[in-house]
């Protein structure tokens, strides 16, 4: 089931506060003892990752959904390009870079969005884009005809 955006919000809040409750320890048994510095290092290294995962999860989402919308649009203009990259994401396929260069602009950053979303995602962004998976087999089903 799709998670609402709430609900990946509700999940990054949840890391954020498991991220704030790690410590690192140095040492065994009774001279174990909590490395602050080492601690914040890792804090802020795991900080990062999950700001920029979660990030990259909500602009890869809101581009997956404007290529969708653009494809779905009769008077579109790289339809066939756009199509060709939402089944490589789809399927797990390879697409010729050149697909970046062949659209406009807008259309190119937000393929790089799809992309960067699918790299740090902790979710299916086909999966989880508006309409799912049976909105992208019909947009591919367009692409076709």
């Amino acid at each position: 089931m799709p998670m609402t955006q709430n609900d990946r919000e509700r999940q990054h809040r949840v890391r954020l506060a498991q991220i704030d409750e790690v410590q690192v320890v140095a040492g065994n048994g009774d001279a174990a003892r909590v490395n602050h510095e080492r601690t914040l290092i890792e804090r802020a290294r795991m900080l990062a990752e999950e700001i920029a995962s979660h990030a990259a999860t909500e602009r890869g989402l809101e581009a997956f959904d404007r290529l969708l919308q653009s494809v779905e649009d009769r008077r579109a203009a790289h339809k066939r390009e756009v199509g060709a990259f939402i089944e490589a994401i789809w399927n797990n396929k390879p697409l010729a870079i050149g697909a970046l260069r062949a659209v406009d602009k807008r259309t190119a950053d937000d393929m790089m969005d799809v992309l960067d979303g699918w790299r740090f995602a902790r979710v299916n962004l086909a999966e989880n884009v508006r309409g799912g998976p049976r909105r992208i087999a019909l947009v591919l089903r367009t692409c076709r005809a």
